[in-house]
């Protein structure tokens, strides 16, 4: 049985997915609008690049933890498939500290620029001048939600055989 705070993650990392898939769509009709803007009508659109470059950002940052959270992420499985189910239990384990340990410096990393470019009021220098701030600041919900979906990993129970779930701590 999944606790609150189990369902508040995983809530949170459905949600950003969801936010993905919007901006997945809005990506490519404002694409297809600058597209027919430049070439047919001569007549390109000045902030359809920068708000496409943002959202590639949120797509790559904000779905991870949600990608993690059902397993999709592109992995190397030989020596893990090869393992004894104690060992594939180590290897998630392993793999999981360390995922948890990257997160966390990018998060750290990414509220110090997010903070600074908030405190000096840094915006990017084109006409749409989009404050830093926003675009900055997801690089910590990212790596903080796929943080704490690594964390989960370790509590989550894994598959010992066909249909067979063993709860693991």
């Amino acid at each position: 049985m999944k606790t609150v705070p189990v369902k508040l993650i995983d809530a949170v990392s459905w949600c950003l997915q969801v936010g993905g898939v919007v901006a997945l769509a809005f990506m490519a009709v404002t694409v297809t609008y600058d597209a027919l803007m430049r070439y047919v009508f001569a007549a390109p659109t000045s902030w359809s690049l920068e708000i496409n470059s943002f959202l590639v950002v949120y797509l790559a940052l904000m779905t991870a933890a949600d990608v993690e959270r059902r397993g999709e992420h592109i992995g190397i499985t030989l020596v893990k498939d090869a393992a004894s189910p104690s060992g594939k239990r180590i290897i998630t384990i392993l793999v999981s500290l360390v995922g948890i340990g990257f997160c966390a410096i990018l998060a750290y990393r990414g509220w110090l620029m997010t903070h600074d470019s908030w405190s000096y009021g840094e915006r990017v220098s084109s006409s749409f001048g989009t404050p830093n701030w926003i675009p900055y600041a997801m690089l910590p919900i990212g790596f903080t939600m796929l943080g704490l979906q690594f964390l989960l990993n370790i509590f989550r129970p894994h598959k010992v055989s066909d249909g067979e779930a063993q709860a693991v701590v």
